[in-house]
């Protein structure tokens, strides 16, 4: 394979030695030729969506397909959430800007939210890393607006009169704050955590409105806050497990929660062993206080779903309890095929992607292999919330789009070639309306394959 298109090399070595000016000037150029309908087209078609999701499914636990379909019939929302595979075989037969970053791979409205940094902080950020890879900065852009006019429907706002004027808005917002990104000294763009403090402090400085913003931000927050901070291994410990004859145990609940064969449990203890090895050494001393007390495989989300998923009960002589998560890394979709690579690690993949995009991430983030699976590690439950978007008004709505489409661009200004991406967005007045066009359309298209991905289509087969 061509290694510039390699999903997960990070070489940028051909622009590293280029100035920010220079490379602006380069975004500007690969946009002299670029028309209105190489980014907003996009051509709604009859399909049987179960062929491109199929290379993926066949990768999963077949006994969790049922309960992955349950999940994503409840709305096209949800069906949007467990098919990333299929925008993305679709965002690879249409133009594209010529400009790759690092993308968070399925940036919709509910891959964001709340977590707990190492120092017990209570950050907001992306939050789902399994998708991400090298390749093109709208990829992301467009899935994001796709899921926020999904979201708008959902919740009966006005979509022409108001939705789409104000997504048209949200892209300057994703300008506007890699242009802010772009001026700030390179150490503090690297190293600056998404607390809710440093979120308002840098939305007011993009948009210059922080009483109005911080008024209404806190209002989104708020009901959701509480309980994102109390999330955390003893809340998971509290619920999600029980003792008998004086042990903890995770509590079964087929099958979503089942607790392991001898086999597994024996493959996974070795992975453990092996994650700690490649741990940081702080975290491998403090681990190794803890002796595991269950395990189970749990599983999570909607996309994830079938995706083998285990939960990890740790206990130390003091009686304290850690809960870690281990999660199959799953290769990606990539020029319409599943990329596969033996000599790579999806785990330890997703563990750097989710350490470049993320302004700080979870201390107990590692990653360990097995002769057949890789998978990567974190704590459950660690001070994890999200915003319920099916309580938002409008102008909650618009504040939470604002904030993610800036984070967004955060997690981009990561990666070099985000000048780039500046240069190329400030050269046509057009292209925040093209990208919203873009979305509208594929929303249609979203909605005819959950018709037909739920049985009322022609093409309602299973997956």
């Amino acid at each position: 394979m061509n290694k510039k298109i390699l999903p997960y090399n990070f070489d940028f070595t051909d622009i590293l030695l280029k100035t920010p000016a220079e490379l602006i000037v380069e975004g500007s150029r690969l946009a002299i030729d670029t028309k209105y309908d190489d980014i907003a087209s996009y051509k709604v078609n009859h399909r049987d969506v179960s062929k491109i999701m199929k290379p993926k499914n066949d990768l999963l636990y077949k006994d969790l397909l049922a309960t992955k379909r349950k999940r994503m019939s409840k709305s096209p929302f949800a069906f949007f959430r467990g098919s990333v595979d299929v925008m993305n075989y679709d965002l690879n037969h249409y133009n594209n800007s010529g400009i790759k970053t690092l993308i968070g791979g399925d940036a919709h409205l509910g891959n964001f939210g709340y977590y707990g940094s190492s120092e017990g902080q209570l950050l907001f950020d992306m939050n789902d890393f399994d998708e991400s890879h090298i390749d093109y900065w709208e990829y992301d852009v467009k899935r994001l607006l796709v899921s926020a006019l999904l979201v708008a429907k959902q919740q009966g706002f006005h979509l022409k009169k108001d939705v789409e004027p104000f997504l048209k808005k949200s892209v300057k917002t994703y300008l506007k704050t890699l242009r802010y990104m772009g001026n700030l000294p390179s150490m503090e763009r690297f190293i600056k955590p998404n607390t809710l403090e440093n979120i308002s402090s840098s939305f007011s400085k993009i948009h210059e409105s922080k009483i109005t913003f911080d008024k209404s931000f806190k209002k989104i927050v708020s009901k959701s806050i509480n309980k994102a901070i109390n999330n955390n291994s003893d809340y998971a410990v509290k619920k999600y497990t029980t003792t008998l004859k004086g042990q903890k145990q995770f509590i079964e609940d087929t099958p979503v929660t089942v607790h392991v064969g001898n086999e597994d449990y024996k493959k996974l203890v070795k992975g453990y062993e092996n994650y700690l090895h490649h741990s940081r050494s702080d975290i491998k001393q403090f681990l190794l206080q803890f002796h595991i007390v269950d395990i189970v495989r749990h599983t999570v989300g909607v996309g994830s779903v079938g995706t083998l998923c285990y939960l990890i009960l740790l206990e130390n002589s003091s009686g304290d309890d850690l809960v870690l998560q281990i999660k199959q890394g799953l290769p990606i979709y990539q020029d319409d095929k599943i990329y596969i690579d033996n000599k790579h690690s999806t785990g330890e993949d997703i563990m750097n992607c989710q350490l470049i995009l993320q302004s700080a991430s979870d201390p107990f983030l590692g990653y360990f292999n097995t002769e057949k699976n890789s998978f990567y590690v974190r704590q459950f439950r660690d001070m994890k919330g999200s915003v319920n978007l099916n309580k938002l008004d409008f102008p909650a709505f618009c504040d939470y789009v604002n904030v993610c489409i800036s984070l967004l661009a955060r997690a981009h200004s990561q990666s070099p070639t985000f000048y780039k991406i500046i240069g190329y967005l400030e050269s046509k007045d057009w292209i925040s309306e093209a990208l919203v066009k873009y979305s509208k359309r594929y929303v249609e298209q979203v909605e005819l394959d959950f018709k037909s991905f739920t049985g009322g289509g022609k093409h309602g087969n299973k997956i």
